[in-house]
């Protein structure tokens, strides 16, 4: 394996070593797109097979496909508490694009607003994570509480009670991974885009949970910010100092960016590579 890939694969062990949340912590209607099943009205299997035809009957047998695959991505994450089987039958009535200039409008409005709704919200989180993120001054209690704040924790649970999600999922294909993996290299940039927008709707997660994620992710952002090796302080096997004085690098990415500085230096660039990655060792 390469230094570099090496690298790679230490860092990422730092960052799951840190506090994240394991799956074993999310509830599972969470989890994943199968939900559970014990939360599913006993009304929807019969009701999607009506659906199926009377959306085939006014779009056409061609739209066949579409519609029984819509119908069970929306069905796998539709609760009581999202509606009665009149309230299912409207949705799905109303919201299904049988054509394709409606599939487009449909996509193109989505790929807007969303694009503007993340672009604001990781606006905010810059700012709100800027003292944490940035050697800027001193960092109060309230700081910590603002860079573990996420201002989008509650967008998944929201489009799911206003049912913008169940618009995606009525419209747009969920792929697993082994399908992208497989049939990936040929699809065009819009089936990209539109596996991308379904995906994001995958998994009822709830807004509590999403907080604690990003609480999770703040606490560790914080422990690596702080993470300051003192590079002059390392001394090789034979007592000599590698690194000027002074030079203080952060763990991990002043750590990996001087890795790659390091392939610029024309004496002496590999053995500080491999201190540095002792040094990523030993973190660990």
């Amino acid at each position: 394996m390469k230094l570099f890939d090496r690298l790679k694969a230490v860092v990422l062990a730092i960052f799951f070593t840190v506090g994240v949340i394991t799956m074993s912590q999310i509830p599972a209607n969470a989890r994943g797109a199968e939900g559970s099943s014990a939360d599913k009205p006993s009304w929807i299997e019969g009701t999607n097979k009506k659906l199926e035809g009377e959306l085939v009957d006014k779009y056409g047998e061609e739209q066949r496909d579409r519609a029984g695959r819509g119908l069970e991505q929306v069905s796998s994450l539709w609760r009581v508490e999202d509606g009665d089987a009149a309230v299912y039958e409207a949705f799905v009535l109303d919201n299904f694009a049988g054509d394709q200039a409606t599939l487009d409008e449909t996509f193109e409005r989505f790929e807007r607003n969303l694009e503007i709704l993340n672009g604001h919200m990781h606006e905010i989180r810059l700012v709100f994570r800027e003292r944490s993120d940035l050697d800027i001054g001193r960092i109060y209690p309230f700081d910590d509480v603002f860079a573990a704040y996420a201002p989008s924790a509650h967008i998944n649970d929201d489009f799911f009670k206003n049912k913008l999600a169940f618009v995606v999922l009525l419209n747009f294909p969920l792929t697993t991974l082994d399908e992208r993996l497989a049939a990936g290299e040929s699809w065009s940039r819009r089936q990209w885009a539109e596996a991308r927008l379904a995906q994001r709707f995958s998994r009822r997660v709830p807004a509590e949970v999403n907080q604690e994620i990003g609480r999770a992710s703040a606490l560790a952002g914080r422990y690596i910010a702080e993470y300051n090796i003192w590079m002059y302080h390392l001394v090789n096997d034979q007592g000599e100092r590698l690194f000027p004085s002074g030079m203080r690098l952060l763990s991990h990415w002043n750590l990996r960016d001087e890795i790659k500085a390091q392939y610029q230096v024309a004496e002496g660039a590999l053995e500080r590579q491999r201190m540095i990655q002792k040094v990523m060792e030993r973190i660990v």
